[in-house]
């Protein structure tokens, strides 16, 4: 343990009442019975830059089984490091986390497999990822409390890695992801030594969990700030090894070849901000629409709708093996690309139009039209007469998919 002098401070805007109810009571709690407890991670950041926090997290010396006998609501989970997850009122949760202790020197850039060893605030501060996530907050004093320099970097707006962040991003190379996410979402800057240790060790995202890549491509796109983020995914050289096929439209000869991909994704950023309002195969049509578009302008004649659907499968396919998109979502995708071109043969034959617009992915179709008429690919008339469709044939839907009552069975 190097024994660093916290820094204590009570020059923030963080009040009682800008603190969620339930993790008040956590804190409360824990506290009462003897144990240190805090705010910590990204609700503390946040409520220093005055935005409202999606999730409030404790960090305390209980540890998770003495959480759960003070919680009948709490449950334990985790294998690796035991987290409480103390429930309230339907899916609320208030996450409570034991103080981690540092690893032994010797697992540094190695998996850890055993990571059940207990800390202070002190070592656990020194395992997060940047400094402005390990900040902690004790509402017992109204002190926030900073190991690491992380009120600095808020002041100055950087993002920095705590830490040599070229041990940090082999450690966890999910890491380079969630510095470009972090960054994009809070209008950071990275400094120098971070941008370098991404772009050198760029390649270590091969070994990353493939289901974690994932998340952290659709939690850019729905965050609030989806074109900022894959503007840096495409500058730090990150883009070419998650979606090549993005990444290699993006780098034709052309004066502005982000152009179509950044307003749909402006459109995303203004329909989701930071909420997750649209299906994954939505948001990943975002990336590929202009791709699939040029590529069926460029046929020699028009195509079929079974060769619009093979065309759409042979631009995505590469990318849901790589990352392991659920089938699910890939059929949404195929579905939203080749259904914007379907359209205008849908609306030349009557008989054609009732079952298009009960088609499972109906709905899924008029999101995606909505945000190209929000990057200015579609004139108003054109999306009024998408959305004439749905009303001409309306239907009850459950997410994504149209709800059919159940055939009665006729004994005979």
């Amino acid at each position: 343990m190097s024994g660093l002098v916290p820094r204590r401070s009570t020059a923030h805007p963080i009040t009682a009442g800008y603190i969620d109810d339930d993790a008040f009571k956590v804190l409360r709690r824990l506290q009462q019975f003897g144990y240190d407890a805090y705010l910590v991670g990204g609700s503390v950041r946040d409520l220093c830059l005055g935005m409202r926090p999606k999730d409030f997290d404790v960090a305390t010396s209980a540890s998770p089984g003495d959480v759960r006998k003070l919680f009948r609501n709490c449950r334990l989970i985790g294998r690796r490091f035991r987290l409480a997850h103390v429930l309230f009122g339907g899916n609320k949760v208030i996450e409570v986390a034991t103080f981690r202790a540092q690893p032994p020197e010797e697992a540094h850039g190695e998996l850890i497999t055993d990571d059940n060893e207990f800390g202070t605030p002190e070592s656990d501060a020194l395992r997060r990822d940047f400094t402005v996530n390990a900040l902690f907050y004790d509402q017992q004093t109204n002190e926030i409390i900073d190991f690491v320099g992380g009120l600095g970097d808020l002041e100055h707006r950087v993002l920095r890695c705590i830490g040599d962040p070229s041990v940090r991003f082999r450690e966890d190379p999910i890491r380079m992801l969630r510095a470009v996410k972090f960054a994009a979402r809070l209008d950071f800057s990275l400094p120098t030594a971070d941008r370098d240790a991404i772009l050198a060790h760029r390649f270590e995202l091969s070994k990353a969990a493939i289901p974690r890549l994932l998340e952290e491509v659709l939690r850019m796109l729905w965050g609030g700030q989806a074109a900022r983020s894959f503007t840096m995914l495409e500058d730090l050289r990150l883009l070419e090894l998650l979606l090549p096929e993005v990444s290699g439209f993006l780098g034709r000869d052309a004066s502005d070849p982000w152009s179509p991909t950044r307003e749909l994704l402006r459109g995303v950023d203004h329909r989701c901000e930071g909420r997750q309002e649209m299906s994954g195969g939505v948001l990943l049509a975002a990336l590929f629409w202009p791709i699939y578009s040029t590529l069926v302008e460029h046929l020699p004649r028009r195509p079929r709708a079974r060769q619009l659907k093979t065309l759409a499968e042979t631009v995505v396919g590469p990318a849901a093996v790589r990352l392991r998109i659920p089938r699910r979502e890939i059929a949404t995708l195929i579905a939203v690309l080749e259904g914007q071109y379907r359209f205008e043969e849908v609306k030349r034959k009557r008989a054609m139009r009732a079952a298009f617009a009960r088609s499972p992915h109906f709905s899924a179709l008029l999101d995606f039209v909505d945000l190209r008429a929000r990057a200015g690919e579609l004139a108003e008339a054109g999306l009024k007469e998408w959305h004439d469709l749905a009303e001409e044939h309306p239907g009850r839907r459950h997410g994504e998919m149209w709800v059919r009552a159940p055939r009665r069975r006729v004994r005979r």
